[in-house]
């Protein structure tokens, strides 16, 4: 059932209890055309039929098809507009912080408890039909961004033609001649998000300050590009996975730093990245491995974000090598992880130091330093 307010958007309230559903109505039929259903099944004959379905209100507990199936079948259907639609948990006081959570997993979007204020009710409305616009507005925008030519007007770096265009330049030239290089792909951490709370004007002063990080770290060899909303593309000539990483990490690093003014409050972002050190066949395309290196930039951003995942095809590859000095510096950076790939080297090169210090040190200092070689040797 649903009211006449047929302009508005559109929200579906899920509730086996007539009595909630009319009371929920009320509240929202003066803002947005409110179509009721009184179990699952009901609302899955509405939600597969009007693709103008911006929020779903949905109870847990009800006859034919609960709350947590129609879960289930919204986030697992072919249609990606059911997939991402906004589901809103209607929980009571018997619903306890488990319950929550299983819903959570099945892809609920967000709670509201029972008994709730019109207030309430109006502002989760509002924000997760809001939501649900911008989205869909992002994705246009977004299209149209990744269609785009030579330079990003925002940042002044290459777009994602340019690149796609110089990087398979660069590739026919190590299919010829040999060589390594390391593909880069690294997107804004909650860039959606960011951008609904803080608006453009705010996300281009953070992608123009991004660019500006980036740049100075990237040699003349090497490419740089925006190819995306809030996405990023490198490909660094003559780089091993392992020297990559460090300077992917550096990246990560000093736009984790950035600082930007949102309001009263400082806004810091955070940024995930994927890298890829391909082997080369005669049938390899830079669209096939920028793809391969996104499939782990969204193991990063699947582990929480905010982190580096990289992977070597070469069949030589191995731990690039890595000096005492550099490996103090990173010590001193508070890098320590990275260096573990690296401790067998590091030891082979202080033996020869300890050596030379247990020769010239008193014999309590000699014993104590052969103890540590033996371990070291281990």
């Amino acid at each position: 059932m649903a009211d006449d307010n047929n302009n508005s958007p559109r929200i579906l309230v899920v509730d086996d209890s007539r009595v909630m559903r009319k009371a929920m109505t009320k509240v929202l039929g003066t803002a947005y055309h409110v179509i009721e259903a009184d179990h699952g099944e009901d609302a899955w004959t509405y939600l597969t039929n009007d693709p103008e379905i911006q929020v779903v209100f949905t109870d847990l507990s009800m006859p034919y098809l609960d709350g947590f199936g129609l879960l289930e079948r919204m986030r697992s259907a072919d249609d990606p507009h059911l997939r991402e639609l906004p589901a809103i948990i209607i929980t009571g006081k018997e619903d306890d912080d488990q319950t929550k959570q299983l819903a959570l997993d099945k892809g609920a979007s967000d709670f509201i408890t029972k008994p709730f204020d019109s207030v309430q009710l109006q502002a989760r409305a509002k924000a997760h039909v809001n939501f649900k616009q911008t989205t869909h507005k992002l994705t246009e925008t977004t299209d149209k961004l990744e269609q785009q030519t030579a330079v990003d007007q925002v940042t002044g770096l290459g777009g994602q033609t340019y690149f796609c265009r110089a990087a398979d330049e660069c590739l026919a030239y190590f299919k010829r001649h040999g060589g390594q290089f390391t593909l880069l792909r690294m997107d804004i951490d909650n860039f959606n998000s960011l951008f609904i709370s803080n608006g453009k004007a705010l996300m281009d002063q953070i992608l123009q300050k991004i660019s500006a990080t980036l740049t100075p770290l990237v040699r003349k060899e090497d490419m740089l590009a925006r190819v995306g909303l809030a996405k990023f593309a490198m490909l660094l000539r003559d780089t091993s996975t392992e020297d990559a990483s460090l300077l992917a990490e550096r990246m990560r690093s000093e736009i984790n730093a950035l600082s930007f003014n949102s309001g009263e409050q400082q806004l810091h972002i955070t940024v995930s990245i994927g890298l890829l050190e391909p082997h080369l066949t005669e049938q390899s395309d830079i669209k096939t491995l920028v793809a391969e290196t996104e499939t782990y930039l969204n193991k990063a951003m699947e582990a929480g974000g905010n982190q580096v995942v990289a992977h070597s095809q070469r069949k030589d590859s191995g731990a690039a090598h890595l000096d005492i000095e550099q490996a103090l510096k990173l010590i001193e950076e508070g890098k320590q992880d990275l260096l573990k790939p690296h401790l067998g080297s590091l030891m082979q090169q202080l033996l020869p130091l300890l050596n030379y210090i247990s020769q010239q040190s008193s014999e309590d200092m000699a014993q104590a330093i052969e103890a540590l070689k033996e371990k070291l040797e281990a």
